[in-house]
């Protein structure tokens, strides 16, 4: 495949400083625009000094435009412009949209009972219902290319991540809209591929900004809910949550998963990306048990990491009835 006769369009925005200017989207791009590839890039924010560092950093042919994944308008005003720019980096070849890699992805909330609905809410835009309006509205698109559509997900999408309610479901969601999408657009040529990491090293995982969130989830939450948990349960989770495993920094493994996504003629379904053999035995390990006995693994890592119950846990109910 010459890269040079396709178009590539990395989608990758939403929430605060997440989007092509940093994390997997940045390294995306910087990665396709490398091997040749025009990269329309888009961001919340196109004139953020990330996005300029990314200008900087890549050729001529990568183009950055404003994205809001989880605003329809955003998302029709961005069709047009790939519409109107495609091919403008070699106008003497024939170039069409070759795949939609959508990377946009936030993590909100916690524990469910110590997360707002909002929160949910939040992450369910971006996370799964941003994939389903970008790819809906670029697919006319690459029917006429027979391309593909790469949806960045995670390992949370099969296995649930406990005490991280909100961006398990999204991520479920997202696997969920890549398995059915697949058979939906096979009939027109198309792949459907999904990329599902575990932990690598972006800002989203860094632990001080864990630990930021956790104190912006729990802030929100009931007081009296706040009180049955009792405060040496909530100090610890952050820590915890903000150190129980540290991301990766091999982000190579990612980005040659991802290229391979978009060039091969035949690339895999799913790819899985671990950090090393070990890390993947384990997950596999644990999705292969029962689901008692991932419980009992869940729990017992929780003590071994200093996790205590909750402080009214056995009391509640006691009281209840009596005891």
């Amino acid at each position: 495949m010459d890269p040079a006769s396709i178009t590539m369009l990395t989608l990758s925005s939403k929430v605060r400083d997440i989007g092509c200017a940093r994390g997997f989207g940045k390294l995306i791009a910087q990665h396709l625009d490398s091997k040749g590839f025009q990269v329309f890039a888009s961001c919340l924010n196109p004139d953020s000094p990330g996005a300029d560092d990314l200008r900087k950093s890549c050729s001529s042919r990568l183009q950055i435009f404003q994205l809001d994944v989880t605003k329809d308008e955003s998302v029709e005003k961005a069709v047009q412009f790939v519409k109107a720019n495609i091919g403008s980096s070699d106008p003497q070849k024939f170039l069409e949209l070759w795949a939609v890699i959508n990377n946009a992805g936030i993590q909100k909330g916690f524990l469910t009972e110590l997360t707002r609905i909002q929160d949910f809410q939040d992450t369910m835009e971006v996370n799964a219902f941003g994939q389903v309006r970008v790819t809906k509205a670029f697919l006319p698109l690459l029917r006429k290319s027979r391309g593909r559509v790469i949806n960045i997900s995670s390992l949370a999408g099969r296995i649930a991540l406990p005490m991280c309610g909100a961006y398990t479901m999204s991520k479920f969601a997202s696997v969920g809209f890549s398995e059915t999408l697949r058979h939906e657009l096979d009939m027109w040529g198309i792949r459907v591929i999904s990329i599902e990491t575990e932990s690598f090293e972006t800002d989203m995982v860094a632990g001080e900004n864990i630990m930021m969130r956790v104190d912006d989830a729990f802030v929100f939450a009931d007081e009296a809910v706040r009180k049955d948990y009792g405060e040496e349960f909530l100090k610890k989770f952050k820590i915890v949550a903000g150190t129980a495993l540290p991301p990766s920094p091999n982000m190579y493994k990612v980005l040659g998963d991802i290229e391979s996504a978009v060039t091969l003629t035949n690339p895999d379904a799913v790819y899985k990306i671990y950090r090393n053999a070990l890390v993947k035995s384990i997950f596999n390990f644990y999705e292969a048990c029962p689901v008692e006995c991932q419980v009992f693994m869940a729990k017992t890592c929780y003590r071994i990491l200093g996790l205590p119950e909750p402080e009214n846990a056995n009391k509640i109910y006691e009281n209840y009835h009596g005891y």
